[in-house]
């Protein structure tokens, strides 16, 4: 899973006026994706991208690097997509800023790179027949976006780029769906030349903390989802980002609170947070999912051993109709040919070294299995740890040069 679920004990808050004292607030907290990027003097596109079943994605493309020369920046170029987890969206990589946030320095590597967003966030909220405010809008989980919204981002980069092959980063959820993708529809294996898992999530029975606790109310979260619709997990109201960033600016004394809740979710990681980017980091997540998503993850959690489709329960017809069983199929892991490169560390609280242990059984095809060392990097340091860029980024980017 990915960032959002931290916050949103602090921010579910009703809206309000958004200035009643005195803030620094840094100003990257309020701008969008494409507005961060060109602040800092790159290019960037938006493109829409309409799935098989109506969503449309919208997606954020950085096609050269900010000092290219643009004559050289028509050449052709190997394009890159980097996938958001679970309530992201394609801000998480740019967050941080030049020098340290992954996208920034992808591009001025030479790399054409995409930034997907997946339906429900905050940029991909419409749909060709629903309305975001239609409980339908919501009815989908990790395995919608691995069989339409990946698949159809990538279709969109290769016919965009006249590429037959794309690179492919995914953060947490970004790297479930693309198991779930790469395992139901495995023609898709053969145009992604290369595949990183950064905190590669599939199996979630080990997870650690509190987040357990809501994990074992999964089945009646589908006993609500399925009898009165499944609700968005929303993105930030303004009042909830003028809280937040009042709690979590540099100079709070309250600030303390906010790096804690978020070591409770994903591993205790002092060193590794900058606390200029809490308020950063809160103004753009959560940036919207469906609490399907959730609670299939939740599934993994109540049934050890299992990354499967998505359960409606055994006393629940639809299992029935939608897989002829009354208990939903497992992904078939090893019909994953694309070369696989997991990170993963021993602090992460979401996809802890047991579950990846189990993952790594069942891939058939992995050229490398990297270990962040130390053990206070987590979940989200793979985002936006200080060490990131040297520790992770760095090895990342010799990897890729090989799959150019």
């Amino acid at each position: 899973m990915n960032s959002g679920v931290f916050l949103w004990t602090l921010l579910v808050i009703a809206d309000g006026p958004k200035a009643i004292i005195g803030l620094d607030q840094n100003p990257n907290t309020d701008l969008k994706t494409p507005d961060l990027i060109t602040k800092y003097g790159y290019p960037v596109e938006a493109h829409k991208v309409v799935t098989e079943d109506g969503y449309i994605l919208e997606m954020h493309r950085i096609p050269f690097g900010r000092y290219e020369d643009r004559r050289s920046a028509r050449l052709s170029k190997n394009p890159i997509l980097l996938q958001h987890g679970l309530a992201g969206s394609s801000a998480d990589w740019v967050l941080t800023g030049p020098g340290k946030a992954l996208a920034y320095m992808l591009a001025d590597e030479g790399y054409d790179v995409w930034l997907g967003n997946n339906r429900g966030n905050l940029y991909s909220r419409h749909h060709r027949e629903l309305l975001s405010t239609n409980r339908t809008f919501w009815d989908f989980s990790f395995h919608e976006l691995g069989i339409y919204d990946l698949p159809a981002m990538i279709d969109y980069i290769l016919e965009v780029t006249s590429r037959y092959k794309l690179l492919y980063i995914g953060h947490s959820q970004g790297t479930t769906q693309f198991w779930v993708m790469t395992s139901t529809r495995p023609e898709y294996n053969d145009k992604v030349s290369l595949a990183v898992g950064l905190a590669p999530a599939a199996y979630t029975s080990h997870m650690r903390g509190p987040v357990t606790q809501l994990a074992k109310l999964t089945y009646f979260g589908v006993w609500v989802g399925e009898k009165f619709g499944y609700p968005e997990f929303g993105s930030r109201s303004p009042w909830g980002k003028f809280v937040g960033n009042l709690v979590c600016h540099g100079g709070a004394p309250t600030q303390f609170l906010c790096s804690n809740i978020l070591f409770l979710i994903a591993g205790f990681s002092q060193g590794e947070l900058d606390a200029g980017n809490l308020t950063v980091i809160i103004g753009h997540v959560p940036a919207g999912a469906s609490w399907k998503q959730f609670v299939h993850f939740g599934q993994g959690f109540i049934n050890p051993g299992h990354f499967r489709a998505f359960d409606y329960g055994e006393n629940n017809d639809k299992n029935l109709k939608l897989y002829n069983s009354l208990i939903p199929p497992d992904y078939q892991l090893e019909k994953i040919s694309t070369p696989i490169a997991l990170y993963s560390s021993d602090n992460d609280w979401l996809a802890t070294p047991e579950d990846v242990d189990l993952l790594r059984a069942k891939l058939r095809n992995i050229v490398v299995d990297y270990k962040v060392e130390g053990r206070v990097f987590n979940h989200y340091d793979f985002l936006w740890g200080n060490s990131a860029p040297e520790s992770l980024y760095e090895p990342i980017i010799r990897l890729l040069r090989k799959y150019r």
